[in-house]
């Protein structure tokens, strides 16, 4: 690449995130852009795609500020600071849901918007979820979610008919339904 960052600027830092402008000079000319970027500053984080030992989807209802609607998708939340993103997919399943995975599978990485983020979607299967015996991480008290669960077979459908709305927790989805099909048979 032939940019180098020559200042930054944080024009606006709320939580969960900070707009930055860019200042980039080209490395081969060592001369600037002709005008700044702007970045939203993100932290990474998870989306899990969790499974009940009797095959059926962990959902979650939560309101929504950037639509003022609840919404419908699989639970997620932010990494912390030097947490690694398989702890964070544990932790978050349990906060958001009270289910523990009886196993966890990486299905992928992605860039939610390169063009103006800077951090990345971690997504995850888990399997065999059950609910935690003691239950020390639920409910998470800073957040309002409902937990739902409903048969596999239903989330093609749901998503076809737009009451699964997130594009990532979508994403998610559609990554672990090749390890579903071959692991689970469904």
């Amino acid at each position: 690449m032939d940019w180098r960052l020559a200042n930054k600027k944080t024009l606006l830092e709320s939580r969960p995130f900070a707009v930055e402008e860019l200042h980039i000079d080209r490395v081969s000319t060592g001369k600037p852009l002709g005008h700044p970027y702007y970045r939203i500053a993100a932290i990474s984080w998870v989306n899990i795609y969790a499974i009940t030992k009797d095959q059926k989807v962990i959902l979650i209802r939560q309101p929504r500020a950037g639509m003022m609607a609840e919404t419908t998708e699989i639970p997620g939340g932010g990494i912390d600071l030097n947490e690694e993103p398989t702890v964070a997919a544990l932790r978050e399943l349990e906060e958001e849901t009270g289910y523990v995975a009886g196993s966890l599978h990486y299905v992928g990485e992605v860039n939610p918007n390169p063009a103006i983020m800077n951090n990345k979607l971690y997504m995850f299967l888990a399997l065999d979820c059950e609910l935690a015996k003691d239950r020390l991480h639920f409910p998470d008290a800073t957040e309002e979610i409902e937990v739902l669960t409903v048969p596999i077979a239903r989330i093609d459908s749901m998503i076809q008919k737009g009451e699964l709305h997130n594009a990532l927790a979508n994403l998610t989805i559609l990554m672990a339904q090749k390890y579903v099909l071959k692991t689970l048979g469904v």
